[in-house]
């Protein structure tokens, strides 16, 4: 029995290994990673967890070393600065880095993500000594009304289906769609059921520009598409119509 007990817990040492160099602090050749965290019209997030990790897994086993953690300033301001192992290096490394956020002392009924494990993975890491910047924007969650009406459908696989999109997550300047200077986070997918169809509750990002998309497909043939991009202010009470 005891030899039992002693592979089951070999075996699950063997499969998760957690090492916590959070304290220690780099002295030469430091990576810092480093950025802010915003909500709508770019206020600030203050006090919001940090952390940044590096993990493998290979088969059955897996290993994370945590390296730094931190919180953001008044200003939503966070930095963190750590050096990187020789077999963490370069793009032939086991692993990847991970970059959470723990989102979960924010108001699920305001803020798009509460989430206490947003993660943005990084796959590897070439050089040591370099500054990343990494800015986050977490909007808030307004909602608009949008009716489809008209849905004749012709056929079991026809469809009228609206969905909406918002600047969501980690900047990136090289998303050029729709011009937005955040990752798209998705709000509502909902298809038609009925003649004519009401929707109360399309999540929207506040104080900011938002995406609707309209797909129409009817008889086997994909109808013309609507894109509708358009800004929600605060206690907005947007109403948006579409024909099938």
């Amino acid at each position: 029995m005891k030899r039992t007990i002693f592979i089951m817990l070999s075996f699950f040492i063997f499969q998760s290994c957690e090492k916590d160099d959070t304290a220690l602090d780099c002295q030469a050749d430091c990576t810092t990673v480093q950025g802010q965290i915003v909500t709508a019209k770019g206020e600030p997030l203050p006090n919001i967890s940090v952390a940044f990790d590096h993990f493998v897994s290979q088969g059955i086993g897996s290993s994370r070393r945590k390296i730094k953690e931190t919180r953001t300033d008044e200003n939503g301001y966070y930095t963190m600065k750590f050096f990187i192992k020789d077999d963490e290096l370069g793009v032939e490394a086991d692993g990847l880095f991970e970059l959470n956020i723990d989102y979960s002392n924010l108001d699920s009924k305001v803020y798009m993500s509460t989430n206490q494990y947003y993660k943005h993975t990084m796959y590897y890491l070439d050089k040591r000594d370099t500054t990343i910047v990494l800015d986050f924007y977490n909007p808030k969650k307004a909602y608009i009304t949008v009716n489809l009406n008209g849905f004749n459908p012709s056929t079991e696989d026809d469809y009228f289906k609206l969905e909406s999109f918002f600047p969501s997550g980690i900047k990136n300047e090289k998303n050029s769609i729709w011009g937005f200077d955040y990752v798209l986070g998705y709000g509502t997918s909902y298809k038609a059921t009925s003649a004519n169809s009401k929707i109360d509750s399309v999540l929207v990002a506040e104080n900011d520009n938002n995406w609707i998309s309209i797909r129409r497909w009817k008889g086997g043939v994909n109808l013309i598409d609507e894109d509708t991009i358009f800004f929600v202010p605060e206690n907005n009470s947007i109403k948006l119509d579409f024909i099938y």
